[in-house]
């Protein structure tokens, strides 16, 4: 697609929506419709939701519309599947418009080796990176790299680009339901600020900081 002939308009929270959101949106909720086993399950995409209620769709048309609109590649569409609110029985889905990376749920992998001995890889939010909410003792201890988009920053984890993930604000269940999902069939758990791990989704909005990473690196990690 040509950016520079893509719309943007404000919602109210002051964050930007395209017309490319809008579109993947309805075309989403209008295949489900026509689809006879997900025709009863709830829709829940950013742009179109109203309860939040099991089985779901849960779709995040656009995550990263800011970097979509500056033509940083970094921003995926996200969609999940889920029956119940268990992690480990969802289906995911993760696809970045602007280079072609794709994961799902039905794709084959194999466990990646460790990147580092010495340090742990993360993908951190870039927007949080630039509010310095890392730095000290984090920074020394791993090799940090800021992203745009949580979605797209889960799915290359699953995909074994780095050790972990690693946000500090909240996140609504659209941002982060495909990705953990792709991240716990490969081992990859998630875990909040008490150190718990997360196995199921019962919320629309999760506080921060959290983390997703395999259990032997999690024992490593301070935020």
């Amino acid at each position: 697609f040509d950016r520079e002939k893509v719309s943007f308009e404000k919602k109210a929270d002051n964050s930007p929506v395209s017309e490319i959101d809008i579109f993947i949106s309805n075309l989403m909720k209008e295949t489900i419709r026509n689809h006879r086993e997900l025709s009863s399950y709830n829709f829940y995409s950013e742009e179109d939701y109203t309860a939040f209620q099991y089985p779901m769709i849960i779709l995040d048309p656009i995550d990263g519309t800011r970097e979509l609109a500056t033509g940083v590649p970094e921003c995926a569409v996200s969609l999940a599947i889920m029956e119940t609110p268990e992690i480990k029985k969802g289906w995911g889905w993760i696809f970045n418009p602007f280079t072609g990376f794709s994961i799902s749920s039905q794709d084959n992998f194999a466990l990646s080796a460790a990147h580092n001995l010495n340090k742990l890889s993360g993908l951190v939010s870039r927007s949080e990176w630039k509010r310095g909410l890392f730095a000290g003792e984090i920074i020394d201890k791993y090799y940090l790299m800021p992203r745009g988009s949580i979605a797209f920053k889960l799915g290359l984890l699953a995909a074994g680009s780095a050790d972990f993930v690693m946000s500090k604000r909240p996140k609504n269940i659209w941002d982060i339901a495909a990705g953990t999902i792709l991240c716990q069939q490969r081992g990859i758990n998630f875990y909040r600020s008490d150190r718990q791990q997360v196995t199921t989704l019962e919320a629309d909005k999760i506080e921060g900081p959290m983390v997703w990473a395999r259990e032997e690196h999690f024992k490593q990690i301070v935020f």
